[in-house]
Parts: C-alpha cells; sequence; structure tokens
C-alpha cells in the first residue's frame, strides 16, 4: 500500500462479496418452483431451474449495456422468460406471490460470509469509513442490509436506484466517493465482478480490491485487471498492514 496516500475509506459491493450468492441459492430454487406450479407447468424442477437460468442469461445480457435500470423489472423480466420457456402464461398475481416467498426465504437462508463481521468491525476501530455500492435496487438492499445488520458496520449504503447509475457507470462510484469524502486514491473499493466492480473502480481512479472465492482457478488476467486481489474479507487487514 502506498503509504504517501493513506487509505480513508473503504468501500464493498455487496453481493458477491459480503455474502455468497450461494446462501440464497435454496430459496430461490423454492421460490421459481412455486411461480412454475402457480402457472400450471408440466415440468421437472431441473427443467424449471435450466428454463430460468437460460432466461436470466438472455436478460441480464439485454440490460448491460444500459448504465441504469431497476434490478426488480430485470428479474421480473427473467421469471416472464422462465414462462414462456415452459410455455405457460405469466400471471402478475402470481409473480407478486413468487417475488413475496423468495424475500421471505431470504430471511431464512442469509448469512454474510465467514469472518466479514469481524474484520468489519476492526475497519472501523481503526477510524476508516465503511461504505456499500450496491447493484440492486433501494428496497432490496434495505432488506437483506436488515437481515445482515449493515447498519452497525456501514456509515452509509447506497443503491444503484439511489445513485440512478449500476456499475460500471462513473456517477453510482462518484457517489460513494462524495459520500466518504475522499479522493479516489485515498479509497479501497472491493469487489468480486471484474467487468463491473474492478472496471468501473480503475476507471475513476480507486484502489480496486477483487475478492477471488474460486478454487479451482486463478483470476483471469485479460481485461480489467485489480490492483490487489484477496481471497477471503479478513485479508483486507493484511493488505491495509
Amino acid at each position: 500500500m502506498n503509504r504517501k496516500a493513506p487509505v480513508r475509506a473503504v468501500l464493498f459491493d455487496f453481493g458477491g462479496t459480503l455474502y455468497a450468492y450461494d446462501s440464497l441459492l435454496p430459496g430461490d430454487r423454492e421460490s421459481l418452483t412455486l411461480l412454475a406450479e402457480l402457472a400450471g407447468a408440466k415440468a421437472d424442477v431441473e427443467t424449471v431451474h435450466r428454463a430460468y437460468r437460460v432466461a436470466l442469461r438472455r436478460t441480464f445480457r439485454c440490460h448491460l449495456t444500459r448504465s441504469f435500470f431497476l434490478h426488480r423489472d430485470m428479474f421480473r423480466e427473467a421469471a416472464i422468460g422462465m414462462l414462456h420457456e415452459l410455455g405457460c402464461p405469466a400471471d402478475p398475481e402470481h409473480l407478486d406471490r413468487y417475488r413475496e416467498m423468495q424475500w421471505r426465504l431470504h430471511r431464512r437462508d442469509f448469512r454474510l460470509r465467514e469472518g466479514a463481521r469481524e474484520t468489519l468491525a476492526e475497519l472501523r476501530r481503526r477510524g476508516l469509513r465503511l461504505g456499500v455500492v450496491s447493484n440492486i435496487d433501494r428496497d432490496q438492499l434495505a432488506h437483506l442490509g436488515t437481515l445482515a445488520e449493515l447498519d452497525r458496520h456501514f456509515d452509509w449504503l447506497l443503491s444503484s436506484e439511489e445513485a440512478g447509475s449500476c456499475k460500471p457507470d462513473s456517477r453510482i462510484f462518484a457517489e460513494a466517493l462524495r459520500r466518504a469524502g475522499c479522493e479516489p486514491h485515498e479509497a479501497l473499493f472491493v469487489g468480486d465482478s471484474l467487468p463491473q466492480d474492478i472496471a468501473g473502480a480503475n476507471r475513476v481512479g480507486l484502489r480496486s480490491v477483487l475478492i477471488w472465492h474460486r478454487e479451482d482457478r486463478p483470476p483471469p488476467t485479460d481485461g480489467d485487471r485489480p490492483r490487489h486481489v484477496i481471497r477471503r474479507i479478513p485479508d483486507l487487514l493484511d493488505l491495509l498492514g
């Protein structure tokens, strides 16, 4: 770490970084199965989830080029696409019941990554400003943030909906730096996505930190490259020294 520019703030992506998407997968699968059943789909569970993955990839590619979109719209569009893949109509009431069940099961399954709470507590003890910069809507960030008790650890939470900008668009990072009250070179940005977190952070001059959880292969070396790579959230403490 460059001692001429001490770190004053650490900014975090949320999903995939502070918690694993896999932790919410059981509830997501249950709620998608419910949606398919409500729509009258004659398909087994694996067929339902395969149809959703196809629809989500297609929908995500369409939204990725936009500087801002609401994630509730993207995921609803993906659910409708799944039903179309299964040859079923999309009833708005069924879609609402699916979302309600999904959020209820998130309360059951949500957990932060190992060592996250202790690391955040230590970063606060060191006097660093802490913020969350997430590509999810305001209501979902509030919902999951409550489950994670983020208010205990962070000075502020910034959703893409509140910023009117989705990573890697520069506006959401600019708003994060304004809230942190520091210059880009005085802040770390920790995220798990190279095209969204790392590319966006690099573009505005933040010190990018890729958290790489995969054990089967190393991080890619092509495209946008992070300033630092860590394997676990507690590794931040060693990085800061």
